[in-house]
């Protein structure tokens, strides 16, 4: 785990989210999705570290379309409408009324209003095998040499590539959500240095 990337980080974000004041939804939505793509980026760092490779893909995953979110909140004010509606589908659907999945945007569209078509078809495609059960995965992550193992650890390039991408990803959601909420220079300063670091790699 990159524990001095993350401990400047979380420094970092702890500093910038005492001063951070929203006044109104879309603020609101920036900070709240802020907080979810780190707190996640987190969670698959610890996972890392713990030896659970084959879970960090999933969570990473999840991170990646929060900050998918973020990125078209920021970008249209309109897209708060997009989340209300997703919410409001999934209580209609909790209540067994009849619902359709086609009024929903399509993750491949949310990416493409993020302006973020390159990363769909590059690490959210790898995250998204990774993230099934497919054979791939299972020889992967759950194999070694013709045995089926429980809890060995899996290739080490594999596991740096995760353990950038959750720096990367982190730094980054941070830096377009204070960038958008303003008077947050010397913060973004040092989470773009960070960022630069962790992105030396595969995607990043």
């Amino acid at each position: 785990m990159n524990n001095q990337d993350w401990e400047e980080i979380n420094k970092i974000r702890l500093d910038a989210f005492s001063k951070i004041c929203h006044k109104n939804l879309q603020q609101k939505y920036v900070a709240l999705l802020m907080t979810r793509v780190s707190e996640l980026c987190q969670d698959c760092l610890l996972l890392l570290k713990s030896n659970r490779v084959a879970s960090a893909p999933i969570v990473l995953r999840s991170s990646l379309e929060s900050y998918i979110d973020l990125m078209c909140v920021i970008n249209d004010i309109d897209y708060l409408d997009e989340m209300n509606k997703s919410f409001d589908f999934h209580k209609a659907k909790i209540k067994g009324e009849k619902v359709k999945a086609k009024d929903l945007i399509s993750i491949f569209k949310k990416f493409e209003l993020a302006g973020e078509i390159e990363t769909y078809n590059g690490f959210y495609a790898h995250l998204c095998r990774s993230s099934h059960g497919n054979l791939e995965m299972l020889i992967n992550f759950h194999t070694v040499g013709e045995r089926v193992s429980i809890g060995h650890t899996p290739n080490s390039d594999e596991i740096k590539i995760l353990e950038n991408q959750s720096v990367a990803l982190a730094a980054t959601a941070l830096i377009e959500g204070l960038k958008f909420l303003g008077k947050f220079d010397s913060q973004i300063q040092k989470l773009e240095h960070i960022k630069e670091f962790a992105g030396s790699g595969k995607y990043a």
